[in-house]
């Protein structure tokens, strides 16, 4: 097989097909981390940024839509084949932050009419922004909303089918033909069949402490869904060979018939993680992101 671009094995995966390896990325690396690992002092600038993913194999790049977003979607695309996506808040997040999430949640509970009608504008609001990114460049989008912590959704998940799930839905709708994935920490499982039916191209997160099993969600979702993450970051904080050891574990559940992109479960790497640390997590998933040594 022909050495793809990496915006190109991105979409192999997406598409669940084999590419000539397992394609991987996080959202974001921190500054401190992204100097650490090129051994650069001083705030790292987009330059250094695009040299950390390259020296970390990665195949993509998140970019929030607020307040630079289009103009970054834009120069990540011209600039570098990293597959693009731009990064919105889902509804439910951005009522939680707009609000403060205890008085949310209480809100939720005593105004479920007028909390639904500020979601739905919240939705129209972020449909647009991601729109602006698409338009400058981006290939695909991420609606993050954070519904769940590790035993479950943070509201009874009957709440979230009726106001949430038709939002999302009409989200992966208008973005016809555009790979739109879902984000949430924590434990999905109540809510897991509507993720898979709501039209979304794939989800990320898949938080392995929050008992998110890949191997289950692969074989029940992984015809509908392009899976992004389950790497637990506290591996980073181990020893190497543990790492290697895991990710020849998990990419020998994840990666067979595509469908899979390797990445932590938080989706960015911060500036605690080692950077000696890092580059093994990477190297690991490179050695064994191979299909054909499984």
């Amino acid at each position: 097989m022909r050495r793809l671009t990496r915006a190109e094995r991105v979409y192999r995966a997406i598409r669940h097909r084999e590419a000539d390896r397992v394609p991987k990325g996080e959202w974001s690396l921190g500054p401190g981390l992204i100097s650490a690992l090129l051994g650069r002092p001083g705030p790292p600038g987009w330059e250094d940024e695009a040299a950390a993913r390259e020296m970390l194999g990665m195949d993509l790049v998140a970019v929030p839509v607020d307040p630079d977003g289009p103009s970054l979607c834009r120069r990540w695309r011209r600039e570098t084949d990293l597959f693009v996506f731009a990064l919105v808040d889902g509804p439910f997040e951005t009522m939680a932050n707009s609000m403060g999430f205890l008085e949310f949640l209480a809100a939720l509970a005593k105004q479920e009419e007028q909390i639904a009608a500020r979601a739905a504008g919240a939705a129209e609001r972020g449909l647009q922004k991601a729109r602006a990114c698409l338009q400058a460049g981006a290939h695909g989008v991420i609606v993050a909303d954070d519904v769940a912590y590790n035993r479950g959704t943070f509201v009874n998940p009957s709440v979230l089918r009726r106001i949430f799930l038709p939002l999302w839905r009409d989200q992966v709708k208008r973005l016809f033909g555009v790979p739109v994935f879902f984000h949430a920490d924590g434990n999905l499982a109540a809510i897991l069949p509507e993720l898979a039916t709501a039209g979304f191209a794939g989800l990320h997160g898949l938080e392995p402490g929050a008992g998110m099993d890949l191997a289950a969600i692969k074989q029940k979702y992984g015809q509908r869904l392009c899976l992004w993450g389950n790497v637990d970051p506290g591996w980073l904080f181990g020893d190497q060979d543990r790492i290697a050891e895991g990710v020849s574990e998990l990419l020998r559940v994840a990666a067979p018939g595509g469908g899979y992109i390797f990445a932590t479960a938080a989706g960015c790497l911060g500036d605690e993680a080692a950077p000696e640390m890092v580059l093994a997590l990477y190297r690991a998933a490179e050695e064994y992101g191979h299909y054909w040594k499984g």
